[in-house]
């Protein structure tokens, strides 16, 4: 599901009246601003200005200077138009380097374009086409943008490209007598408010990805604002609490989840034989998916609103929204009580503000609950299990939509104990220093989303993937085949069969040979801890890796020496490797376990300390001898 919103984040609209005759010479730049940029906001001034409850005029005027080629994509400025949105105005300015004007914005380069053939909306996308001929080159541009539904004020996020300095950002909202915005600050520098509804950033210098920090997008300098009484397709609501903004949610969704008798009949016979509610859930969301198939909806209010269940039923086609809807109404007629339920969807956004509400939701689920157990049900996927949710949602806030009201919760977490990979391998060696691998490998939980994908794929199409995931420096693949396991925690189990032409060295009479293979491969930053500002986490989600692989080695090789077994128990995880020795073979046995928990960053030595040792350990050199 796509909910429309606005923003006010650089690639978005509003505007002041007019462009300032000032040109923008990029040596002018502080250098300091240009450290690690690769663009740099020398301006940005965002106005959203409320005129009523359901309409508002965004004003936005923007000029950047793109540094490199890095920055790039940033030169195809899109801003979006539908029912609720009108563009009034647009003009851009390209500067050269020095500040001279390169061109100004004409009718062909602003390119009218439709959402893709699986959307059905009325959303179209105005994309303006600003490329320069060198570097550094700059771009002014001003937008003006009339509002008339006001579910969504903007975000104020100047930094939200990657790369990019702020020389100066303002942030200005308006608002009519008798009308109140909301506002949420995060991680602004002091005195950045410099009026009632008014907010200033200078001289922000760009900023670093940092490993192995949690995921947020809030981490950035930003405002969150929100309506508190809106109107929205004809629709009012208030946003003073979860409970009244659900409360809007359920008036659009009202009425929308009628079947008719004879679908009725055929779910009733569906579950006639389960002993359970568990059994009849799993049988509705099997009828959804053998039946229904993703197609997104958003006209007009549709962008917020359900289809109704009946249209879906017929159609059978939906989007998040009408799915979800569809298969509350059969619930429902089953007599099973649900939720709909919206959700901020994506592997990279599990923030939401419990003490702020707001609708920056983009998602819709069901939740069914199922005495102390709960039931989350994605219904916009032909492929997950029934009960599972992927990384798309899992382990993040969202808000229910019941009779009474707005209600937030937690929807299921997965950690390392779900999270899993094991394998069971044979490694056949030869004395010219090829090999033979054979392996069975079990995942679970979010580790098994990207094999699960590669079971759906035409063999070739899966070799093409594996040739570029596998972490063996050269192998032809033999044979390939999964299984895909539907369960509450899904698996899916490969099988591998690869011929290895080079995976040991030799030299004289010694063969040398990984001790763990495949390694994980763990990034090791070069991050200087001395300047580390965010906390510090090992994995999103957490996971278990652990493998035993024996391996055969060449007539007549041996050990030359024995192997310490390496044993660490750390805040992060665990991480434990052996080997073992008998006549003509070795066994490696390799586990490694992170965590999710979140640690102050004062902790990122320790977890770097922990990372190399792994990585030193798994990178040890087994060295096998053939006596004289």
């Amino acid at each position: 599901m796509l909910f429309r919103f606005f923003s006010c984040v650089l690639l978005w609209g509003c505007a002041i009246r007019g462009f300032t005759q000032t040109l923008y010479p990029a040596a002018t730049i502080p250098a300091a601003l240009k450290e690690n940029a690769h663009v740099v906001v020398r301006t940005y001034q965002c106005t959203f200005e409320v005129l009523n409850q359901g309409e508002a005029r965004e004003t936005e005027h923007k000029v950047f200077t793109l540094l490199d080629a890095s920055a790039q994509k940033q030169a195809e400025i899109v801003f979006n138009y539908d029912k609720f949105t009108e563009i009034e105005e647009i003009e851009a300015t390209v500067y050269d380097g020095a500040g001279n004007v390169m061109r100004k914005l004409k009718k062909k380069d602003i390119e009218d374009v439709k959402p893709p053939e699986y959307f059905v909306n009325d959303t179209r996308y105005k994309r303006l086409h600003l490329s320069g001929s060198a570097y550094p080159y700059t771009i002014e541009y001003k937008v003006v943008l009339h509002h008339t539904g006001l579910l969504f004020y903007p975000i104020f996020d100047p930094q939200s490209d990657p790369g990019a300095a702020i020389e100066h950002a303002v942030y200005t909202v308006k608002m009519p007598a008798g009308l109140s915005a909301r506002f949420k600050e995060l991680n602004l520098p002091e005195n950045a408010k410099t009026g009632e509804n008014t907010w200033e950033l200078n001289n922000l210098t760009a900023i670093q990805a940092a490993a192995y920090a949690p995921v947020s997008r809030f981490s950035r300098p930003m405002v969150m604002s929100a309506p508190t009484d809106f109107t929205m397709g004809g629709i009012a609501g208030d946003m003073r609490s979860w409970e009244s903004l659900g409360a809007f949610f359920h008036t659009l969704n009202a009425e929308r989840n009628a079947l008719a008798p004879e679908t009725v009949g055929k779910l009733q016979q569906l579950v006639a034989d389960c002993p359970d509610l568990a059994c009849k859930v799993k049988r509705v969301y099997d009828y959804l998916q053998a039946n229904t198939r993703y197609f997104y909806v958003g006209m007009g209010i549709g962008g917020w609103q359900p289809a109704a269940a009946v249209t879906v039923d017929q159609y059978k086609y939906g989007d998040c929204k009408g799915l979800s809807n569809y298969t509350q109404a059969m619930l429902q007629a089953l007599g099973i009580p649900s939720y709909y339920a919206l959700i901020r969807a994506g592997e990279d956004e599990q923030v939401q503000f419990p003490d702020f509400p707001n609708p920056w939701f983009n998602h819709a689920c069901l939740c069914v609950p199922d005495g102390k157990d709960t039931l989350w049900l994605e219904c916009t996927s032909q492929r997950v299990s029934c009960g599972f949710l992927g990384d798309f949602t899992d382990n993040r806030p969202a808000l229910l939509i019941t009779p009474e009201g707005g209600k937030m919760v937690r929807t299921t977490a997965y950690d390392y104990t779900q999270n899993t990979a094991s394998r069971k391998a044979t490694l056949s060696l030869l004395a010219d220093g090829s090999g033979q691998w054979e392996s069975e490998e079990t995942y679970r939980g979010i580790l098994q989303e990207t094999p699960a994908y590669l079971a759906t794929l035409h063999d070739e199409e899966k070799k093409k993937n594996l040739y570029n995931m596998l972490n063996f420096k050269d192998f032809e693949i033999e044979k390939i085949a999964y299984k895909t396991i539907r369960a509450r925690i899904p698996e899916v189990k490969e099988t591998l069969s690869l011929r290895l032409p080079r995976i040991a060295s030799i030299s004289g009479k010694r063969y040398f040979l990984p001790a763990c293979v495949p390694a994980d491969n763990l990034l090791i930053p070069s991050e200087n801890t001395d300047i580390r500002t965010q906390d510090v986490q090992a994995d999103a989600r957490g996971y278990t890796k652990e493998s035993v692989t024996e391996i055969t080695l060449p007539e007549g090789y041996r050990l030359e020496s024995g192997f310490e077994p390496v044993h660490l128990n750390t805040p992060f995880g665990q991480f434990d490797m052996d080997i073992t020795a008998s006549l003509g073979r070795l066994v490696v046995t390799h586990k490694l376990i992170l965590n999710n928990q979140i640690h102050p960053k004062t902790a990122y030595p320790a977890l770097l300390t922990f990372l190399k040792a792994v990585v030193k350990a798994e990178k040890t050199k087994l060295v096998l001898v053939k006596p004289d």
